[in-house]
């Protein structure tokens, strides 16, 4: 009997330290994730770190006038949204022609970011203003600079106003162009290196026997009702119409090629939109990254991008998307021959759009396809779940 006491002393006492050491590995791992959890709190402050914002932005020429040296105000930005966006995961790039600058709330960068009317310094908040600034490098001149943006949040682009014209303290607010000739019969010609600001309606003409343009560019006009361009089949950067107060109708048949973006925001009597011969936004071979981009077009009805196949993400895997959103008289866009978007298909908010045409050529959306609140919609039916990892819908009218 005594032994048999003896002998179970003996192995409670061996089984001691055997508990006492998983326990005490259990007290370190969970320690070390508290820790973790603790320090990542502490990193972002209580922001919200969602890399799927339907946060969008809105960008201006800064008020300070840029000249030679890298100490100007370039561009002011505010976003507008309901999530706090963490520096940690937010990335701005800027670029002029093929310098690209890439953007940091830390000094010492080619592009600085000053934050403005915001609480927390480690996040960019909704209603708070950011300053693009020159830091390292003389990014603008003096001159007139076409200032492209780009804003990704966990590598996802979040929208916004992607380019904007810092002027100069000696800029115009024209790149030139050479005027068409005289008659009934146009010869048509180059101008790859005509950046073609159009202010008024007499504007268009200039340009109308151009075969291709290095950007078209339309902001905040008044009196410009019309942009036909009938022999215009490629532009090397960008189409961009923003805040244009009388355009009713844009007729680009002939545009096959856009290497950069396709952009319409804010055109209250914008009525029609004709680029039914376009294939492809972006440059694959040379990486730059392209997207379609149409919101707040309030009398917008028709929207034609029946020969477009491809929108191409840029060499940092963002933008590459196509985007319709709060067109309210938006009724119909035809994109039969799309085969593949590159970054992100949004159709969201578009009160009367019943005619979404999609075919199977669609095979891929890379990142993710949101289609929402679209009431008068019957979704187009195809085999979503292949087409793309990330498929949400609802809202939408019933077939």
């Amino acid at each position: 009997m005594r032994q048999a006491e003896i002998r179970r002393d003996e192995e409670e006492k061996a089984v001691s330290p055997v508990i006492a050491t998983i326990l005490m590995v259990a007290i370190t791992v969970v320690l070390a994730g508290v820790l973790y959890v603790w320090a990542n709190n502490l990193a972002s402050e209580g922001t919200d770190t969602s890399m799927n914002t339907l946060n969008t932005y809105t960008a201006e020429d800064a008020d300070d006038e840029t000249g030679p040296g890298a100490d100007d105000t370039l561009v002011k930005i505010q976003m507008t949204g309901k999530d706090d966006l963490a520096w940690s995961f937010v990335q701005i790039r800027i670029s002029i022609g093929d310098n690209v600058y890439t953007c940091s709330v830390i000094a010492g960068d080619d592009c600085e970011i000053s934050q403005a009317a915001g609480e927390n310094d480690n996040a960019w908040e909704p209603g708070e203003y950011l300053f693009l600034n020159e830091g390292t490098e003389d990014i603008c001149d003096g001159t007139i600079c076409p200032i492209t943006i780009s804003i990704t949040n966990g590598g996802r682009s979040v929208g916004g106003s992607p380019l904007i014209l810092v002027d100069g303290a000696s800029g115009s607010n024209s790149f030139g162009g050479s005027s068409s000739s005289g008659g009934t019969t146009v010869t048509t010609e180059s101008c790859a290196d005509v950046f073609a600001v159009i202010e008024t309606q007499d504007d268009v003409s200039s340009y109308s026997h151009c075969t291709d343009l290095d950007a078209l560019y339309l902001h905040q006009t008044s009196g410009v009702t019309d942009v036909s361009l009938p022999h215009l089949e490629k532009i090397y950067r960008y189409a961009y119409f923003h805040q244009n107060e009388d355009l009713e109708t844009v007729s680009l048949p002939n545009l096959e090629e856009v290497e950069q973006y396709v952009y319409f925001h804010q055109n209250e009597a914008l009525e029609s939109v004709v680029l039914s011969s376009l294939e492809d936004v972006g440059d694959n071979d040379d990486n730059n990254g392209g997207y379609v981009y149409f919101s707040g077009n309030s009398a917008l009805e028709s929207v034609d991008l029946s020969s477009l196949k491809n929108v191409y993400v840029n060499e940092y895997g963002d933008q590459g998307y196509v985007y319709f959103d709060n067109n309210d008289a938006l009724i119909s866009i035809d994109m039969s021959s799309l085969e593949h978007v590159g970054g992100y298909l949004y159709i969201s908010g578009n009160a009367v759009l019943s005619n979404f045409v999609l075919t199977s050529s669609l095979t891929a959306v890379d990142d993710y396809v949101y289609i929402y609140s679209n009431p008068d919609l019957c979704v187009p039916s195809l085999e979503w779940d292949d087409i793309s990892d990330s498929v949400s819908m609802g809202g939408n009218g019933q077939c």
